[in-house]
């Protein structure tokens, strides 16, 4: 596999390019076709190449699925909770949101403000308001213009995409939640003025006064268990 690793740095694949074939590895290397055939299998699970049946392995592009499962795995092994993932989230996402403020182009201030503006007529409705919440976020993290923000954004809406809608059914047309859109409203506005500072600040609050809030239940119930 590390001739593999190198020959993908070495001739800059990008996504979408094709490796040699089974035959041409097997002949470079010096080993069976079912080696190469097997260890073409080890990378199609790390995410780095997709296999079809009579065509050469390809390379495709990086989500986050392999981060979530990672994740995931270590909260189903009790080795992490979700209190560790929104402390984790917290910092990221304070960060994300300064270098969105500071990045964001006018199409990224136009699409926040779109998502931002649905949720506010989505409150009595959880699944759509939680599909949105998510969706504000990812776009966040395509506004910074860092890939690898949009890849741990993803790897967390796929962790907790069923936990923030169960959090948001509870507190459903309640003041609660409009104090949940009230600070998303907050660090979209932020973002929109090209303010940093304000966007970090909303963030920060929206994570300390309201997501804990509403996956507080969550957490103390793990505790508990």
């Amino acid at each position: 596999m590390d001739y593999i690793y190198r020959h993908v740095a070495d001739e800059r694949l990008r996504p979408g390019a094709r490796l040699p074939s089974e035959t041409k590895l097997s002949l470079t290397l010096g080993v069976s076709r079912p080696v190469v055939r097997e260890a073409m299998r080890t990378l199609a699970a790390t995410g780095l190449v997709e296999m079809a049946v009579g065509k050469r392995a390809t390379i495709v592009p990086v989500d986050g699925e392999m981060l979530s499962r990672v994740i995931g795995n270590a909260l189903l092994t009790g080795q992490a909770d979700t209190r560790n993932i929104l402390e984790m989230r917290r910092g990221i996402e304070i960060t994300m949101v300064a270098l969105a403020a500071e990045r964001r182009s006018d199409e990224d201030a136009a699409e926040l403000q779109e998502i931002v503006g649905e949720m506010a007529t989505r409150l009595g409705n959880a699944p759509r308001y939680a599909e949105l919440d998510l969706q504000l976020h990812a776009r966040l993290a395509r506004a910074t213009g860092n890939p690898l923000y949009t890849l741990l954004i993803d790897a967390f809406r796929q962790l907790i995409a069923a936990s923030m809608q169960e959090g948001i059914e509870r507190w459903a047309a309640t003041p609660e939640l409009k104090r949940v859109q009230d600070l998303h409203e907050n660090i979209v506005a932020a973002v929109v003025a090209r303010d940093p500072g304000a966007a970090a600040g909303a963030m920060a609050q929206h994570f300390d006064d309201a997501l804990i809030k509403i996956l507080a239940p969550i957490v103390a119930g793990e505790a508990a268990g």
